[in-house]
């Protein structure tokens, strides 16, 4: 019986994302070898970062880091193959061809979560960064800030939501907020509170 609000069934819907899932990570195994070819700095971020620390959740795209040189390269050399636009004149909102995933793009030196935000995304050849199986994510304390600050400052409260999933994967104690900006502190100690909470539950 089709679900009356999607038009699909749960069956249905939980084949796509698994379709969808093994697309990304096709996707992403091409992405990497590419931007590896062309020689462009870049690392994972957002959902697909997450599941090297410990977390793992659905998610629809690719979201890559490269710096402002790596982006006009990317145009450069892939754009119009295999990679184009979402919508004309969209240089960080793209789509590969051929299984229409979609790959968001940040610039190192842009402000995570809103302009008024002091965390500046970092250039992904700096040290904040780890390899894990082949992929360069960021480190613990840097993912967790990108998710406070966009979560914060961007009003995007399924990245405090991670955040809250990630102290719980990692089992993370008080002593980690010295990892972490100032700013950031409060809400960390606070999710951590709710974390210590939902255990007494």
């Amino acid at each position: 019986m089709a679900d009356p609000l999607f038009g699909t069934s749960l069956i249905d819907e939980l084949r796509r994302d698994e379709r969808h899932t093994m697309d990304i990570a096709t996707v992403l195994q091409e992405l990497t070898r590419r931007l590896d070819e062309e020689g462009i700095p870049f690392a994972i971020i957002g959902a697909l970062a997450m599941r090297h620390h410990g977390y793992v959740r659905h998610t629809e795209d690719i979201d890559i880091l490269t710096t402002p040189e790596g982006l006009d390269r990317i145009h450069e050399r892939l754009v119009g193959r295999g990679y184009v636009p979402r919508a004309p004149g969209l240089r960080k909102k793209l789509r590969e061809s051929e299984h229409r995933v979609n790959i968001d793009v940040i610039q190192a030196g842009e402000h995570a979560g809103s302009k008024e935000s002091s965390l500046v995304f970092p250039d992904p050849r700096s040290d904040r960064f780890v390899v894990f199986k082949g992929q360069r994510v960021p480190d613990l304390a840097l993912l967790i800030e990108f998710k406070l600050t966009s979560g914060i400052y961007g009003n995007r409260p399924q990245d405090l939501g991670d955040v809250f999933q990630l102290i719980k994967a990692n089992r993370l104690r008080k002593p980690f907020v010295r990892k972490l900006p100032q700013e950031l502190r409060a809400k960390f100690l606070e999710l951590l509170e709710n974390v210590r909470h939902e255990k007494e539950v």
